[in-house]
C-alpha cells in the first residue's frame, strides 16, 4: 500500500472517531443546554403565530443578528379623516435578522393601480394646430354690352344779325282790330300780335330813330300810349329734339307812369299763340327806362320746332311807355 492510501485511510477513521465524539457529547448535554438550542426555533414560531412573518436563517449564514423594529406602512388611499385623528396602534415588534434583502422582479401581467395625490399636477395642454382659411376668389366673366354710342350732331349755326337784329325789310301791317295806324309794318321774318285792351290796341312801326337802335340802323317800334294790354312779335325756329338752345334779346322803352313790363316767351311745342298754355314766360332780367336792358335764357327743345315771343306790357293806360327790339340772336348749344 503506497504512502497516499495510507493517509486517505487514516483521515477517514480520525472523522469517524469525530462524529462519534459528537454525538456522545449530545447524548451527555444537560437538558437546559437543549432549551438554549430550541430557543430560536419557538421564536420564529411566536413570530408567525403574532402575523409577523419572519425570514428564515440561511443554513450558510451565521447565527448572530440585530434586532429590528418593523414600522407599519399607512396606505394613503385607505386613510379617511376620521380614521386619521386616531392614534395609530403599537403592532408586534418582531426580531428579524440581517439578510440579504430579496430582488424585487416585476409582474408584466399586473394592473397598474393610480395612487391618489394631494399635489396638484401641472398639466400640459397640448398647442392647438392655427386654423388657416385660404380664400379664393371666383372669377365670373360678364358681357357688358357696350353703351350705344350717342350720335355726333353738329349744332346749328346762330341765328343773329340780318332779320334777327331787325335789318332785313319791314312789310306793311293792319291792325287786326281796325285802329288807325297809318305807315304800320313788321320786319321780314317776325309776325306781330296785339291785345284789344279797355283803350284800343298798339300799333307797328319801323324804327329808324339812332338813340333807339342798338345795333345796325332799324329796330322794331311798339306803341303804348294810352293803352293797357299786351303787345308782341314772334317767330318759329327749326330745332333738335333735346338741343339746348341760348336766347337772348334788347329792349328798350320810353318812360310811362306805368312802366313797361318786357317778358321773353317760348312755346317748345311750336305753337303760334301768345295766351297759349303751352307758352313759358321769363320775366326779362333787367330793367330800366331809356336805356337798352338785355335777357337771356337757355332752353331744351323736345320737338323740330320751338316759337320765341318778345312781349311788352302796359299796365296802365297813361301816356309813354313806346318799345323798341333789337339784336334778338339764338345759339344752339348741342345736346345736353
Amino acid at each position: 500500500m503506497d504512502v497516499r492510501a495510507m493517509d486517505d485511510s487514516k483521515a477517514a477513521n480520525s472523522q469517524g472517531q469525530v462524529a462519534s465524539g459528537k454525538w456522545a457529547n449530545l447524548q451527555a448535554t444537560p437538558p437546559y443546554r437543549w432549551l438554549l438550542l430550541a430557543w430560536p426555533i419557538l421564536l420564529s414560531l411566536a413570530c408567525s403565530l403574532s402575523g409577523q412573518q419572519a425570514t428564515a436563517i440561511p443554513p450558510e449564514r451565521p447565527a448572530d443578528f440585530e434586532v429590528q423594529t418593523a414600522t407599519p406602512t399607512i396606505d394613503p388611499s385607505r386613510v379617511t379623516p376620521e380614521t386619521a385623528l386616531e392614534p395609530a396602534e403599537a403592532g408586534p415588534t418582531g426580531v428579524l435578522p440581517i439578510v440579504d434583502a430579496p430582488t424585487h422582479t416585476p409582474d408584466p401581467n399586473a394592473t397598474p393601480v393610480l395612487i391618489p395625490s394631494d399635489t396638484p399636477t401641472a398639466t400640459l395642454m397640448a398647442e392647438q394646430p392655427a386654423l388657416e382659411l385660404t380664400v379664393t376668389l371666383a372669377l365670373t366673366a360678364e358681357v357688358t354690352r357696350a353703351p350705344t354710342p350717342r350720335p355726333i350732331v353738329t349744332p346749328d349755326p346762330p341765328l343773329q344779325g340780318g332779320d334777327w337784329d331787325f335789318e332785313a325789310d319791314f312789310v306793311p301791317w293792319s291792325n287786326p282790330y281796325g285802329e288807325p295806324c297809318p305807315g304800320a309794318s313788321v320786319a321780314s321774318g317776325w309776325t306781330a300780335f296785339v291785345e284789344e285792351g279797355a283803350y284800343g290796341s298798339s300799333c307797328m312801326n319801323e324804327n329808324l330813330y339812332r338813340p333807339n337802335v342798338l345795333s345796325g340802323v332799324k329796330s322794331q317800334e311798339i306803341t303804348f300810349d294810352f293803352i293797357a294790354a299786351n303787345s308782341g312779335v314772334w317767330r318759329v325756329i327749326p330745332t333738335k329734339p333735346g338741343h339746348r338752345y341760348s336766347l337772348k334779346a334788347h329792349a328798350r322803352y320810353v318812360h310811362s307812369i306805368s312802366p313797361i313790363l318786357m317778358a321773353l316767351g317760348v312755346d317748345r311745342t311750336g305753337g303760334t299763340e301768345w295766351f297759349a298754355d303751352s307758352v313759358e314766360w321769363f320775366p326779362w332780367d333787367e330793367s330800366g327806362e331809356d336805356v337798352w336792358v338785355a335777357t337771356e335764357e337757355t332752353v331744351t327743345a323736345i320737338g323740330e320746332s320751338m316759337t320765341i315771343f318778345i312781349k311788352g306790357q302796359h299796365p296802365m293806360a297813361e301816356q309813354g311807355g313806346k318799345t323798341v327790339i333789337d339784336n334778338v340772336s339764338v345759339t344752339d348749344l348741342g345736346l345736353e
